[in-house]
């Protein structure tokens, strides 16, 4: 600390010290009274704002598409930020290298904002970053919150659709292939590749069907599925990016 700085420092605190209340009784009341509001506004908000029960679990489901807790949301749209590269890039960015980044920012800011100012207003540096960090979480949980939940049962956004198409996207969707792929920007940004023009990679229906019936991990088999019935998914996914969009 510059020998200027500490000589305001201690002039401003032996003003303070002067002039100001004792920690017994005035601090020790403010908290008592700040926790009874908290406390009473919990109870409150419990009698008031009753929690939602929603219909009971169906293990046997395969449209669910799960959705993180609300503290999670931010993360939940930095996957799907990140979604269009490779398949371990969104899990690094959003679970590793984001939250660790902010984490580390907040360790090591005390350290290098040394100065001895502690009115916030007079510290545009910590007040900036604050104001920046807490708008970007603040910004990517409401956008997580409203958010497509995912692949919905009435369909995908892709055009073009002839019978046998629309009978595999019912495939699709039955199987909850969503629950890993993304079509159209409906759908899980991972671990699955995007499916949107995989058509354009020149595959046919009898090389896909062999596909579906022997995949490489950590994709499930869907051997036991009916010939029909990969027929049509394979005609669906075949098509994606060309026949249709």
């Amino acid at each position: 600390m510059k020998p200027a700085d500490k000589r305001a420092y201690d002039r401003d605190y032996a003003q303070a010290k002067k002039t100001g209340k004792p920690f017994f009784p005035y601090a020790i009341f403010k908290d008592t009274v700040i926790a009874t509001l908290t406390v009473l506004g919990i109870i409150i908000l419990a009698i008031v704002v009753r929690v939602e029960v929603g219909e009971p679990v169906n293990p046997a489901t395969t449209d669910f598409v799960p959705r993180p807790e609300w503290y999670f949301y931010f993360a939940f749209e930095l996957l799907k930020i990140f979604k269009n590269q490779d398949v371990f890039t969104p899990l690094i960015m959003a679970t590793f290298m984001v939250p660790n980044i902010l984490i580390i920012l907040l360790v090591v800011w005390p350290f290098i904002d040394r100065g001895p100012e502690r009115r916030i207003w007079k510290r545009p540096f910590a007040l900036g970053l604050t104001v920046i960090v807490t708008g970007m979480l603040c910004y990517l949980t409401w956008m997580g919150a409203n958010s497509p939940a995912g692949v919905a049962k009435g369909g995908l956004p892709v055009s073009g659709l002839d019978e046998e198409a629309t009978k595999g996207m019912g495939v699709y969707l039955a199987n909850g292939c969503g629950s890993c792929h993304m079509v159209a920007g409906v759908g899980a940004p991972g671990p699955g590749p995007d499916l949107t023009n995989e058509g354009t990679k020149g595959w046919d229906n009898a090389k896909m069907i062999a596909w579906f019936k022997a995949p490489k991990p950590p994709m499930p088999s869907y051997a036991s599925l009916p010939p029909a019935e990969l027929e049509a998914l394979a005609t669906f996914i075949t098509g994606l990016g060309t026949t249709y969009k």
